[in-house]
């Protein structure tokens, strides 16, 4: 039996795939969707954010805490209204993805240092945040809000009036 040898790519090798299959994705579809999974560390939590907004005018949005596939999903939704005209600025709180009941509002996002891709396909980076609603409707700065704070931490000043 003869057995055949791969050289394993180099960590740059990989690198530059994945930059190269994201940028495929943006110009096949407008942006791509990139979810990264929690570190060793305890305080470290799950996001998701998209990378192409930037070309089509807008933030890019990042979703912390979120599990990857209802992440995913808003990201994509948002994108597509984005694409439409939309424009999700910071202050915006809208249930136009859930209800009104239970609405999500965008913040702007002070550092972006978790948007890699970003910062490597665009150079500098605008992003707002996506908040979510716990159980109940509420968001994280409401009384009565029902997730711990590490849940969802918030990466930028809260919506006026909130």
């Amino acid at each position: 039996m003869r057995f055949r040898l791969f050289r394993r790519a180099s960590a740059e090798e990989r690198h530059a795939r994945v930059l190269a299959d994201l940028q495929n994705v943006i110009a096949e579809h407008g942006w791509a969707v990139l979810n990264v999974m929690a570190g060793a560390r305890p305080d470290e939590v799950r996001f998701s954010y998209t990378i192409g907004l930037t070309a089509l005018g807008h933030p890019e949005v990042i979703i912390l805490g979120m599990p990857p596939e209802p992440a995913h999903e808003f990201l994509n939704l948002i994108g597509d209204e984005v694409r439409q005209g939309s424009r999700f600025e910071p202050g915006t709180v809208t249930g136009e993805f859930t209800d009104e009941e239970a609405p999500v509002a965008f913040i702007s996002v002070e550092d972006a240092g978790r948007l890699t891709a970003v910062h490597e396909i665009y150079g500098l980076v605008e992003a707002v945040q996506m908040v979510w609603p716990d159980s109940t409707g509420r968001l994280p700065w409401h009384d009565g809000y029902r997730n711990p704070p590490s849940a969802q931490p918030i990466l930028g000043a809260l919506p006026a009036g909130e």
